[in-house]
């Protein structure tokens, strides 16, 4: 039986929903959603670290994202009064809702030939939604993340070695001149494979659930990163393929090049904040990922 009213939603937004499946039960939950019409996802997004602001300008920027040949986004649906979004019941509380579009395709794979196409969309991406205002409430500025991270690292017992190893990168950043006046503007947030579909040379991005203005090279960090904690014999050749790929509609500057180092370290940083704001872990895991975001922060990268 689903946790989600069916015959609500269906009035909210004028359609026949038939079925609701649980896809991703994290602290944001996304369920899959059969209509008449066609398959939607919704999103119950998380009671805190969220503000409605925020998710007004995700909402904004997935609908007005310019239409590009070989890019697609999976655009929010309106409720029938026109709102962007409704209000849910869930476990006693009242959870903002959004509804979305499925994007058709199939699952990116991890090999280069797809992540050239990847990176190709991605920097299709950052033009399409270059112009879009209102990213402002959620900046993505590196300095302040990694700020924010220590902050909370703090909270978690035995956090004192990577606390260290966080501080050494911000020092680093800081110092570094090659970050200052890095091409910026709207990001998706979280850009990596899983966050994405194939659909004959066309690319669709969906979750956009971290979004916010900064460098671009936050969302190239990010989709680096995620290759590094994958499998090590490939991370060079996936590394290769989506600059490769970014590079054939927008190629790096010197200082981007110089600078994507700081960005991969960054997306690790980013990760460590969301699980010390929202996740409980026991002590022992916690002094896993600990050991294992260290590595990864003191590595040498060389891109």
């Amino acid at each position: 039986m689903s946790d989600i009213g069916l015959h609500d939603l269906s009035r909210c937004y004028g359609r026949s929903f038939t079925s609701c499946e649980l896809v991703v039960p994290a602290l944001s939950r996304t369920y899959r959603i059969v209509a008449d019409d066609g398959i939607f996802y919704l999103r119950l997004y998380r009671p805190i670290g969220r503000s409605p602001a925020e998710i007004a300008f995700e909402m904004r920027l997935q609908r007005e994202v310019r239409p590009t040949p070989g890019l697609d986004v999976a655009r929010p649906i309106r409720t029938t009064d026109g709102a962007d979004c409704t209000c849910l019941p869930f476990e006693g509380v009242n959870r903002t809702a959004g509804l979305f579009q499925a994007l058709d395709g199939r699952p990116i794979a991890n090999e280069p030939g797809d992540v050239v196409l990847f990176g190709s969309a991605l920097a299709k991406l950052h033009k399409a939604i270059a112009e879009i205002k209102g990213g402002d409430v959620r900046p993505l500025d590196p300095a302040a993340l990694c700020a924010r991270s220590l902050l909370s690292l703090t909270r978690i017992p035995n956090s004192e070695t990577i606390r260290r190893a966080v501080e050494r990168c911000r020092a680093e950043m800081l110092a570094d001149p090659t970050m200052q006046g890095l091409p910026s503007g709207n990001c998706h947030g979280d850009a990596r494979l899983a966050n994405a579909v194939i659909r004959d040379a066309s690319v669709g991005f969906f979750d956009f659930d971290d979004c916010g203005y900064g460098p671009y090279l936050i969302d190239l960090g990010t989709a680096v990163w995620h290759f590094a904690v994958g499998e090590p014999s490939r991370t060079e050749a996936l590394i290769a393929a989506i600059l490769e790929g970014y590079e054939t509609e927008r190629p790096l500057s010197p200082a981007e090049r110089q600078a994507l180092p700081h960005f991969v370290r960054l997306a690790q940083i980013r990760a460590l904040l969301f699980l010390a704001e929202f996740c409980v872990l026991e002590r022992d895991l916690w002094q896993t990922v600990f050991g294992r975001a260290t590595n990864l922060l003191e590595r040498d990268w060389s891109i």
